[in-house]
């Protein structure tokens, strides 16, 4: 509140963080799903390694909104979700 009694009015780039994170935090997700899951964390012969993936990939998507609000900045959150999923991207293609 300010001392005049009016609220402040919500930032308008709230919308662009929760946008971002959904929208970018995708491929991020499913990318460090297949990371952790086939890039030889876990053993091939584990019987539920798929279902792990499949779950982890949707817990990592709900969780990149709530990431995204930590950033100070449109340009700081846009920055981090791209430098993410590129080094996501990356060791992908490597471990390929």
């Amino acid at each position: 509140m300010n001392r005049d009694g009016r609220g402040e009015a919500a930032p308008r780039h709230l919308l662009f963080k929760g946008f971002t994170g959904f929208a970018l935090g995708l491929p991020l997700a499913l990318w460090l799903s297949w990371l952790l899951m086939y890039g030889g964390l876990l053993s091939g012969f584990l019987p539920v390694r798929d279902q792990l993936a499949m779950w982890l990939a949707t817990l990592l998507w709900g969780a990149a909104p709530c990431v995204a609000f930590l950033a100070r900045s449109r340009a700081q959150c846009l920055g981090a979700f791209l430098l993410a999923n590129t080094g996501a991207f990356a060791a992908w293609w490597v471990l390929q």
